[in-house]
């Protein structure tokens, strides 16, 4: 018996550690919840994501402070243990923002049940691409959505009617281009068939929609 005391007074310290660093853990994440509901239900919003990631400074923020002031002389954690618990449940906190609110604010898949669900449970197959190209784009006002994320992620810029890249958006483009191509899978099934031709959708593809600036339509125009 009295071997075994020392042991077990050796692993207190440890285990008292483990349950500070997920009780401060799990403060972040409450915190974070609130100050994202308010923020949501309050303010204005343009990128979730970019929302998300405020919130989450702000939790942190609230956090560190209330537990420096309630908790700077009672805590077994060392200061490199507080910010290492802090990387880690903002981490956290911006996994369940991509998977959480973003996926479901942009899912077209998400859209697809929520619609089969609201249109009684069923929808006929042949029905669904027009109810997309009808319905979703004015439902979820996704041109004007998708374009004021744009202008806010500092991707592309709007003057004068026209829609320019910037080049923080042509470094995007290029990346994408390549991860698409390169890590993508090629062998996609796709209804019945198999094609590799998602990896490249935009090659060959038909213009079906006049997209030239005015000022480029006209040059001569411009310098009269």
């Amino acid at each position: 018996m009295t071997q075994s005391e020392p042991i077990a007074h050796s692993d207190a310290p440890l285990k008292a550690k483990i349950i500070e660093m997920v009780a401060l853990s799990a403060a972040f994440g409450v915190v974070f919840l609130i100050v994202n509901a308010i923020h949501f239900r309050t303010l204005p919003v343009s990128v979730i994501f970019y929302a998300c990631i405020l919130d989450a400074i702000i939790a942190s923020i609230i956090v560190l402070f209330a537990f420096r002031s309630l908790r700077a002389k009672m805590t077994t954690l060392h200061s490199t243990e507080i910010a290492l618990v802090a990387i880690a449940s903002n981490l956290l906190i911006l996994l369940y923002a991509l998977a959480g609110p973003t996926v479901i604010d942009r899912s077209l898949s998400i859209y697809i049940v929520e619609k089969i669900d609201f249109r009684g449970g069923e929808v006929a197959e042949d029905a669904m691409p027009e109810i997309i190209l009808k319905e979703f784009w004015q439902e979820y006002r996704v041109p004007e959505v998708r374009m004021t994320e744009q202008v806010t992620s500092g991707t592309v810029d709007i003057k004068d009617g026209c829609i320019h890249l910037t080049a923080r958006g042509r470094i995007l483009a290029n990346f994408t281009r390549f991860y698409r191509r390169t890590f993508l899978p090629q062998r996609r099934v796709i209804g019945d068939d198999v094609t590799n031709a998602l990896s490249h959708p935009y090659q060959n593809a038909p213009v079906l929609v006049p997209f030239e600036c005015p000022q480029a339509q006209n040059p001569a125009g411009d310098e009269a």
